[in-house]
Formats: structure tokens, sequence, C-alpha cells
């Protein structure tokens, strides 16, 4: 890659296709954003935002060979599935408690727990921590040859990416409320519960595998 521009626009095409991806960040997505709206997405793509920060200073000096070893692949599975077991259980008992769509918690300032919620679904994914130790690792180093500004327009497109593609997800769920209100609300969190059980199955089977 030559520029600057070819780096920015390719960071974003990959990143995007990844944030596309079904997984626990996009189904924790879902579940808040029919409950809080469209500010649900960019307040978890802030978590994890900031969790990327220290990522790619520590790709940079090197962790990416930890990473892509079996045994680091085992622990992030384990510790993932045990918090997305913790995660599916709030979701649902949120779900049971018969908080109505029209509520809005973000008048209660605890809009903070989405941010955390970020992080922790990010971490929770073995493959993340794969996908910087190879194709993050990959563009970064390309991106170096550029020094800091090279790496700050990775970070950044990558971002972007994460940012466009779960805006449109909050906005979308958010204005499909109506179709879900009622009783076919508690129907969302509850399909998102069962998600984040089953994304925790399979990645304690990774870690036990």
């Amino acid at each position: 890659m030559n520029s600057l521009l070819q780096i920015a626009l390719t960071t974003f095409l990959i990143s995007f296709s990844g944030a596309a991806s079904p997984g626990p960040v996009l189904t924790i997505t879902l579940a808040e954003s029919a409950k809080r709206g469209a500010i649900a997405g960019p307040l978890i793509v802030l978590g994890h935002a900031i969790l990327e920060i220290p990522v790619v200073v520590a790709v940079t000096m090197g962790a990416a060979g930890f990473l892509k070893t079996p045994k680091a692949l085992k622990i992030t599975a384990s510790l993932g599935a045990v918090t997305l077991f913790v995660l599916a259980y709030l979701t649902a008992k949120e779900a049971q408690s018969g908080v109505k769509l029209d509520q809005s918690t973000e008048t209660t300032g605890n809009w903070w727990d989405l941010p955390i919620k970020g992080i922790l679904t990010s971490l929770s994914n073995p493959y993340w921590f794969l996908w910087w130790a190879t194709i993050g690792l990959a563009y970064l180093q390309m991106a170096l040859r550029f020094n800091i500004w090279g790496a700050a327009i990775f970070y950044s497109a990558h971002i972007m990416a994460d940012l466009v593609w779960y805006f449109f997800v909050s906005a979308g769920t958010a204005k499909a409320k109506r179709f879900i209100a009622g009783k076919g609300y508690k129907l969302l969190p509850y399909a998102c519960s069962l998600m984040l059980a089953f994304f925790g199955l399979y990645f304690a089977r990774v870690a036990l595998s």
C-alpha cells in the first residue's frame, strides 16, 4: 500500500466485513437498542474502541505471537464462555422484569454500562483476539510504514467501520419498536439471551477441545 488513503479504505472495508459478522457484540447491541434506542450502538462501540487502543499497542509490541498460540485461544475461550453465560442470564433477567420499550434508561444517567458491555462482549470472543493476531497485525504492519500516522489512520478507519455498522443496527432496531411492542418485546431480549448462551457454549467447546 503506497498511501495513507489506501490504508484507510482497505482497513475500513475489511473491518466492516468483520463488524457485520454475527457475534456477541452484535447480539448485545440488538438487545440494548430495543430498550435504549439508536444511541446504544455507538456507546457499545465506544467501549469496543477503548479496549482496542491497548490491543493495537500490544500487537505492535509483539503480543501477536502469543495470541496465535493454542494456549491463548483456550484461555480466552474459557473466560469468554463464562462472561457470555453471565450476560445471557442478565439479559434474560431484564426481559423477565418487564421493562417497556417506551422507557428510556438514557434519562437515568446509567448509559455507562453500555461501553462496559461493549468491552465485555469483545473480550468474550476469542476470535476477536485471533483477528488482531492475524489480519489486524498484517494491516497494522503495513500501516506502520507511515509511522504513528499510519497506525492512527488504521485505528480510526477500523473504528469508523464498527461505528457505521452498529449505528445502523441500533437505528433499525429502534425504529422496529412498534412491531415488537407489548408482550412481543420480550421475544427480542430472550432471543438475544439464547444467542449469547449459544456463543458461550460454542466458546466453551473451543476451550475444551
